[in-house]
């Protein structure tokens, strides 16, 4: 059985990442990321490739969301790797529950209510994946914190698989904020999402200042894996660089 260390009678409620969203939030990611299936898949494919051989690997996904990110090991013949997802939202938590049960994950992931400085001690992992955290968190200090925090969590040349929006060029952004429109999205719903878009996501400004961030965590050169407008993928591995 799957353990889980939320509180039962605490719910997280994050900003904007509470229950009204969290019903809607996949069908909202697949118009706002295009290719957003196809990134899980090769964040899949690079965690396995990298792991190729462990039977009983170990996966941490930071920010789980709703779970959709774990879906796609279905397809790669692990039957034996285990998961902890941890995220603060209860009510996006309340989603991955569903579907992870669904699809048969459930019964060897661990689910865990808060931020990663607060999952109770543990062997260190194998390999974790990170995909659309950083840029929600705000300051240099409180990213590289959690970065470090990832390291601290993983074994000595464990693979981490990163994604987040890198760069704000208007020009992208203008192309991203078209499709959605031609997707049927109305412009006062557009309109609104700028702001909130431009209030409270703050992108890594360049993929050599994430690179820079990561080698100061302890991790070696990123190697692009996806791309999609100014979301980015990265993979890179723990152990090998200074701590900083």
């Amino acid at each position: 059985m799957a353990h889980d260390h939320s509180a039962h009678s605490v719910q997280h409620i994050v900003p904007g990442f509470g229950a009204d969203r969290a019903a809607h939030y996949d069908a909202q990611a697949a118009l706002s990321l295009a290719g957003v299936q196809a990134m899980y898949e090769l964040v899949a494919s690079a965690m396995t490739s990298r792991l190729d051989g462990q039977q009983d690997a170990s996966l941490l996904a930071v920010g789980l969301g709703t779970g959709m990110e774990l879906v796609p090991y279905l397809r790669f013949d692990v039957p034996g790797w285990r998961f902890t997802g941890i995220d603060p939202s209860s009510a996006m938590l309340d989603v991955a529950r569903k579907r992870l049960e669904t699809e048969g994950l459930l019964s060897r992931t661990h689910i865990h209510v808060g931020e990663l400085k607060s999952l109770p001690e543990g062997p260190p992992f194998d390999g974790a994946q990170m995909m659309g955290i950083l840029h929600h968190v705000e300051g240099d200090a409180a990213r590289m914190e959690l970065l470090r925090e990832v390291a601290r969590r993983l074994k000595p040349g464990a693979p981490l698989v990163i994604g987040c929006r890198v760069g704000k060029d208007p020009v992208l952004t203008d192309v991203e904020f078209r499709r959605l429109r031609a997707h049927g999205i109305p412009k006062e719903e557009l309109d609104h999402r700028r702001k909130l878009f431009d209030a409270k996501v703050t992108p890594i400004e360049s993929d050599a200042v994430l690179a820079g961030m990561l080698e100061q965590a302890g991790f070696t050169t990123p190697k692009p894996l996806f791309v999609s407008l100014q979301f980015k993928v990265f993979l890179t591995q723990s152990g090998t660089a200074s701590q900083g």
